[in-house]
């Protein structure tokens, strides 16, 4: 038994190694080789029953290292070329909401929008939603998430003057049309929110390293089927090294090497509409793109050298989110 069990353990380490391997060759053409025709995939964003494409953009590596407008625009231009039109951001982006306005002036029928809020009353939520629509220059956006939603007070969120009320009142209004969440810790509150029934997106941090540290997929993703949700990816690359977005030197926990085999796998999770990468050169786009395009589902054996890595990674990242 112990022979067999060296034996898998070796020839899982050699498919981990023979996969960096090859993904290390492939990045390291130039990107130009590396882009090719073809529509980049779409899925449905669960019961919206919009289709989105399974590579998204998040603002945040652009808008918190303060890019200028033009850097901004360069980026949010080529995702575009290559067929990304969801687009994630949040108020405190630095400037990344006032920067896309006019962007979207020429492209918003072909864009879905998200943005975020904190706010934790029915009054904050609505101002904080009618000041991310006066930057963006637009009358409604695709989506709002309460973020963070693992420090709301769940009672104050179902109450009549919660945040759940100042998002259904914007609907109402047409200043967005569906509604969501986001955060980084406590799934235990993701997962009662999602059981009222009256969120139609979560985000949360999913890639091969996390799930050995955190418990977003066991708890968010079978509620998440239950309900017809859509599932969003955030840190697909681990997020930015020591979680600082606000410098231009900031890198993925993950190297270039694996980027392909992380997209893969959280491309590869049960409900799993869109992965957002963030993305700060038109480079960066074109290689997330390019993996997005390339998608095909994880071997049984590369699945298994997957998780070892990732076990392996997650005991040397040990735990990055605070747990309440």
């Amino acid at each position: 038994m112990d022979e067999l069990r060296s034996r898998r353990d070796f020839l899982a380490t050699a498919a981990q190694v023979a996969g960096s391997a090859v993904l290390a060759g492939s990045i390291g053409r130039t990107v130009a080789e590396a882009s090719q025709p073809g529509p980049l995939p779409r899925r449905r964003l669960g019961r919206t029953g919009v289709e989105v494409p399974v590579i998204g953009l998040g603002l945040a590596s652009l808008g918190m290292a303060r890019y200028s407008p033009k850097e901004l625009r360069t980026v949010v231009e080529a995702a575009l070329d290559e067929g990304v039109s969801y687009l994630d951001m949040q108020p405190n982006y630095g400037e990344a909401e006032r920067f896309l306005a006019p962007v979207l002036r020429q492209n918003r029928d072909r864009l879905f929008v998200v943005t975020k809020t904190w706010e934790t009353s029915k009054q904050g939520v609505l101002d904080s939603i009618g000041g991310s629509l006066n930057r963006l220059g637009v009358p409604f956006v695709d989506a709002v998430l309460l973020n963070n939603i693992g420090g709301y007070d769940l009672n104050a969120l179902f109450g009549a003057d919660g945040a759940l009320a100042g998002l259904v009142e914007a609907r109402r209004r047409g200043q967005v049309r569906f509604l969501g969440l986001s955060g980084h810790y406590r799934p235990g509150h993701f997962v009662r929110a999602l059981e009222s029934g009256e969120f139609d997106i979560v985000m949360a941090p999913f890639n091969f390293v996390d799930r050995h540290l955190y418990t977003f997929e066991q708890d968010i993703l079978p509620v998440a089927a239950r309900h017809e949700v859509a599932v969003v990816a955030m840190k697909t690359l681990g997020g930015a090294v020591g979680l600082k977005y606000d410098t231009r030197e900031q890198k993925a926990m993950l190297p270039a090497s694996d980027h392909r085999s992380a997209i893969r796998y959280v491309l590869g999770l049960p409900q799993m509409s869109c992965a957002v990468i963030g993305c700060k050169s038109a480079d960066e786009v074109r290689l997330a793109t390019l993996a997005g395009r390339q998608y095909r589902p994880l071997s049984e054996s590369e699945l298994a050298a997957v998780l070892a890595q990732g076990k392996g990674l997650g005991a040397q990242w040990g735990a990055r989110y605070p747990e309440g």
